[in-house]
């Protein structure tokens, strides 16, 4: 820090003010209510454009000049706080230090500078216009100044602080442990009181009824009626006009000269007696008020008119008649279950695209975010890769080493904005070679509303850059991931212009994260192609950049599953490239099978083909049926569960001879609604939105022999044997037939010794 240039005079009044307000505090030591008190930190907000970085100039100039010891901090993006007090020299800013120099040079001195009669003069400072976070911005600077001690060396701190958004940062200098008073400094026009009223509400925020607003300095501008505007506001609010500032030429001359009023004047006459008025006041202990704010009409009538409503009744809310539902947002996004029903959220957004666009196996994925983000996205997704491998020996490539990578965002991306760290991450990435990069957007990126989209520009026709929007979970849950990374890649990779080829499929939604995917596509795919059928991409699963760009080269398409999110796919997929769905998803049962088979053989006429497949499992699964019938006819299942399409478990129920007493559907943030094609399904004993909480009760009231359930519960195996449900059952003629005949031995008590081998891996990996 310079040497004070204040002159002998200050440094010999800085005694002796320190000890006047030593004894002002303690003979009114408190906080806040009708006694007043002196206070040492003053918050100084107001409309940008107002007039209050001059007003603060000027009281910090009249405060030195009694011989206080004062630093002003400068809380706005501009920077031009202290500008006055420097004599027009502009100072480093904390927050361009921070930006250029390790942590471990800090030095104070290259951030607090000495302006006219020792005022300590610090600028916060914030990013470029458009990029980054100056509310974070200021955050950061007063973390640094806290690490320094720096308000010690003062008997007084002004903050100047940007009163236009009162958001977290900027609503910093307010919290109780800087400020322990506030002016709001307005004049008498409409966005002026407007921004003024706002941060009464931020006050009240932070300290609903206690008392810490001095009051209103009034910054006259001479507009009709202002006088008579301020004081309605000011009684509105019940706050007193601590000072009126008015509009003279005096502040314009100083300006030109690089210096302030109270400078040019030199403390005496004029608008410097204002100021040396509320100095004097400052000193001799303040009158504190709560914070009191209008709402947006008592304001636009009070201004207006006149006069508030706030004598009126208060007007009760009129519930309006609820808005049909749609799966699309206002900007003609879809939106996941969850979302849609404003249904508490499942996982992260960010999460969901991740595990998503890894499956584009020959792309490099980029999460634009903190290094956190990335690992704990690398963990979920190659998590059940590892488990796996590690206890049955199978192999998932894609989940066990996804291609991530992360910008690593820090504090300083945060407020700076960090386009510039993902276009440099971008570049190394396709040094490597990929296929593709894909950048996918965490929340601190979103909070601080880095456009992704620019990195696009960095697309060669080698390695194209694509971008999936997902800002962590302000998007909304992780199946709105998926969507959004869906759709995303879809409309940035998929040619419409590629020509067909015949005999292609594409396969689509397949459940990434169920263990049985990879088992049912080559079940699938291994019945495709006994009828001549290849598969050009899954999308999107264990696939690459090139089979989704050739996405339309397939005359059908096939979902995996057609519940909520396939719908959605299905119709997606539809409306934007003209393609063709298979009416059903992937068959699981007998009946589905037979059915999905002449379906998809009639499309591509292959008839005769299914018909051939059909027979050599028919007679196998009619002598198996025969086998089991004995064994459970008669006998009561009940059956609760998230999956809300059962026909391969009912039709088999029934084929074997079991009574359904019980049939409940839970709400699932997956997929809505029951449904069956089975013609019998109607008059079965089917409870959606099944209550959970009911389950034992039912249990003794059905008595059921059979309770099928995705999960088990402590209690459910008393009365009745229990299985439980898969929520991605296997797909193919044998899927039910599979669970009847463990039922079957189970009631033999035929099951113990195949259960041997689980056992002994459950005592392996899960010690208890």
């Amino acid at each position: 820090m310079t040497d004070c240039k204040g002159g002998e005079g200050c440094c010999r009044g800085r005694k002796s003010y320190a000890v006047r307000w030593a004894a002002v505090y303690n003979e009114k030591k408190g906080f806040g209510g009708k006694e007043g008190i002196y206070l040492k930190e003053i918050a100084i907000y107001g409309k940008g454009g107002i007039g209050k970085s001059t007003l603060c100039a000027n009281l910090s100039a009249a405060l030195a000049l009694r011989g206080a010891r004062v630093l002003q901090i400068g809380c706005d993006p501009k920077h031009d706080s202290t500008r006055l007090l420097m004599h027009g020299q502009r100072i480093n800013t904390v927050l361009d230090y921070i930006r250029t120099t390790g942590a471990a040079d800090y030095r104070l001195q290259d951030v607090l500078f000495t302006g006219y009669r020792g005022i300590g003069c610090i600028e916060a400072g914030g990013p470029e216009p458009g990029v980054g976070c100056a509310g974070r911005g200021i955050i950061t600077a007063f973390e640094l100044l806290e690490r320094f001690g720096v308000k010690e060396r003062y008997d007084l701190v002004l903050y100047d602080v940007l009163g236009d958004v009162v958001c977290g940062g900027f609503a910093v200098p307010i919290r109780r442990e800087y400020a322990d008073t506030i002016f709001l400094v307005t004049s008498g026009e409409y966005m002026s009181l407007y921004a003024a009223n706002n941060i009464l509400r931020g006050i009240k925020n932070y300290d609903e009824d206690r008392c810490r607003v001095a009051g209103i300095l009034y910054n006259s501008r001479n507009v009709r009626n202002e006088d008579n505007r301020v004081a309605a506001f000011a009684k509105a609010v019940g706050l007193p006009i601590f000072a009126k500032i008015p509009r003279d030429d005096v502040f314009a001359a100083a300006e030109r000269q690089g210096c302030t009023a109270m400078e040019l004047l030199e403390g005496q006459g004029g608008v410097a007696d204002v100021f040396n008025d509320v100095a004097a006041r400052i000193e001799g202990g303040l009158q504190l008020y709560p914070a009191c704010p209008l709402t947006d009409e008592d304001l636009e009538s009070l201004v207006f008119y006149g006069e508030t409503r706030s004598a009126e009744p208060v007007r009760q809310a009129v519930k309006q008649p609820a808005k049909p539902v749609e799966t699309q947002d206002a900007r003609g996004g879809v939106l996941s279950k969850n979302v849609l029903r404003d249904e508490p959220l499942h996982g992260c957004a960010f999460n969901g695209a991740m595990n998503t666009g890894i499956h584009l196996t020959d792309a490099a994925i980029i999460a634009h975010g903190p290094k956190s983000c990335a690992y704990l996205s690398y963990q979920s997704i190659s998590s059940s890769g590892r488990r796996r491998l590690f206890e049955r020996g199978s192999l998932l490539p894609v989940p066990i080493l996804p291609n991530i990578t992360a910008t690593d965002m820090d504090e300083s991306d945060m407020v700076f904005g960090g386009m510039e760290k993902l276009m440099e991450t971008v570049q190394r990435a396709q040094q490597d070679g990929p296929r593709a990069v894909i950048v996918i957007s965490t929340c601190p990126a979103g909070i601080i509303g880095d456009d992704i989209d620019r990195v696009r520009q960095l697309s060669t026709p080698e390695c194209p850059v694509v971008t999936v929007k997902t800002d962590g979970n302000l998007t909304g849950d992780y199946l709105q991931g998926m969507l959004t990374a869906y759709l995303q890649l879809a409309e940035q990779i998929v040619d419409p212009t590629v020509p067909r080829q015949p005999d292609t499929v594409n396969v689509v939604f397949e459940k990434v994260v169920a263990t049985n995917t990879q088992q049912n596509f080559e079940l699938m795919a291994g019945l495709l192609r006994e009828m001549g059928i290849r598969v050009n991409c899954r999308f999107l699963c264990n696939t690459t950049y090139d089979a989704l760009k050739n996405f339309c080269s397939a005359g059908l398409n096939l979902l995996a599953y057609k519940d909520y999110t396939g719908v959605i796919l299905e119709k997606f997929f539809e409306e934007k490239y003209g393609c063709c769905f298979y009416k059903e998803q992937f068959p699981t049962g007998f009946g589905e099978t037979c059915r999905w088979l002449r379906g998809v053989g009639d499309f591509f006429h292959r008839r005769e083909a299914a018909e051939d497949i059909i027979r050599r499992y028919s007679a196998e699964y009619q002598r198996r049926i025969a086998a089991v019938r004995p064994a459970l006819q008669g006998k009561k299942l009940m059956i609760i569960t998230y999956n809300h399409q059962l026909d391969w478990i009912l039709e088999v129920a029934k084929a074997v001879g079991l009574e359904i007493v019980k049939l409940g559907v839970l709400d699932f943030s997956q997929d809505e609604g029951f449904r069956s094609a089975l013609p019998w399904a109607s008059s079965l004993p089917v409870e959606e939105n099944y209550d959970n909480e009911n389950r034992n009760r039912d249990i003794a009231a059905y008595a059921p022999d059979i309770l099928l359930t995705n999960y088990q519960s402590a209690e459910d195996g008393v009365h009745c044997l229990l299985d439980t449900i898969p929520m991605c059952p296997d797909n193919g003629f044998f899927s039910g037939l599979l669970m009847v005949e463990r039922w079957k031995r189970l009631c033999m008590g035929q099951e113990r010794g195949e259960w041997e081998n689980d056992r002994q891996l459950f005592n392996k990996y899960y010690p208890r």
